[in-house]
């Protein structure tokens, strides 16, 4: 890259450096971006019923670059209207991507009751998708793809797609340092476990429980015990990057209480896991926006919060669904 030029306007990093390969809800397409929560309506698309195959780079960055051009011009992307990621600063105008969301499968193998994909599991579980690896290689080849901006799963569990290894074992060598792995962690995956010892990746795995019998009312498939083993060689392949993480989305009426999430928290410190999630389940957000939402869920937020401090954990991350109910600025 010889001289890049920058420009001062609103827009985001999806917008003029991303990508997301998607096979959810509106079929298998490339968009901008997985966000679809802004007033807008998101689900910006680049090219719609894509289904694997050779990209025109030429033509996917026409499009991109006339996305580029309307916020240049002062106004917004129609789909990104209102979207919290918009800001005013210097962007670059070179062509090319740093930030990747692969989200073109829906395959799972577990079955927890507040995905998306619970409506219709067996159609999602059978729907079909495509080998995502020559067309990142390509990337490569061509030079599209840079470091600094960040990898990351949807899905769907990544660690049974058939090319995975292979893909993870692509970033790393190309030294990706910013990979982030949503995983249900009842596969356990070498190369992220070596992704891990690197410090190039996340795994995050929302384990949702402390039990046995709560995490199959959640899952709906007894998987427990492995998942806590899974996680434990995960954070044994830590060095000197907290990067296991462990999630707890709060499920008001099935682990909402303080004696579960107490154990949970537990569980994560004795084994060294150090940096964790917290979020309510979208259903409940839905719902507590028409109505006065549980106090008792928003104590227990807040709950959780200085339970973490008190725990000393490295860090804590509470979700924007989270923060937006119990009214948490930071």
């Amino acid at each position: 890259m010889n001289n890049p030029r920058f420009e001062k306007y609103v827009s985001c990093k999806w917008i003029e450096s991303g990508v997301c390969f998607d096979n959810g809800v509106y079929g298998s397409n490339v968009k901008l971006c997985c966000y679809m929560s802004a007033p807008g309506g998101g689900n910006t698309m680049i090219f719609e019923d894509y289904k694997g195959g050779k990209i025109d780079w030429n033509e996917f960055f026409k499009i991109k670059r006339a996305y580029r051009d309307i916020q240049k011009s002062g106004n917004t992307v129609e789909g990104c209207r209102g979207c919290v990621f918009l800001e005013e600063r210097l962007w670059c105008q070179d062509d090319y991507i740093d930030n990747i969301l692969i989200d073109h499968f829906t395959k799972c193998n577990c079955f927890c009751t507040y995905c998306y994909t619970e409506e219709d599991k067996k159609r999602y579980n059978s729907l079909k998708t495509y080998n995502i690896y020559p067309i990142i290689k390509d990337m490569f080849d061509k030079n599209i793809i840079r470091r600094g901006g960040a990898i990351g799963f949807g899905g769907g569990e990544p660690t049974i797609l058939p090319e995975f290894d292979k893909l993870i074992k692509l970033f790393l060598k190309n030294r990706f340092d910013d990979m982030r792995v949503p995983s249900s962690g009842i596969k356990f995956s070498p190369v992220i476990a070596k992704g891990i010892s690197t410090g190039q990746l996340s795994v995050v795995v929302s384990v949702d429980s402390s039990s046995r019998e709560t995490y199959k009312k959640i899952k709906q498939i007894d998987k427990y015990e492995t998942v806590c083993k899974n996680l434990k060689k995960y954070s044994k392949a830590q060095t000197k990057y907290f990067n296991v993480i462990s999630k707890y989305i709060i499920m008001p009426g099935v682990n909402d209480t303080k004696e579960e999430i107490d154990n949970w928290m537990r569980f994560n410190k004795e084994n060294k896991i150090e940096v964790i999630v917290i979020d309510i389940e979208n259903s409940a957000l839905n719902k507590y926006r028409h109505e006065k939402p549980d106090e008792r869920i928003l104590d227990l937020i807040r709950y959780v919060k200085q339970r973490a401090f008190e725990m000393k954990f490295y860090r804590l991350e509470i979700c924007d669904r989270a923060k937006y109910l119990a009214d948490i600025k930071n």
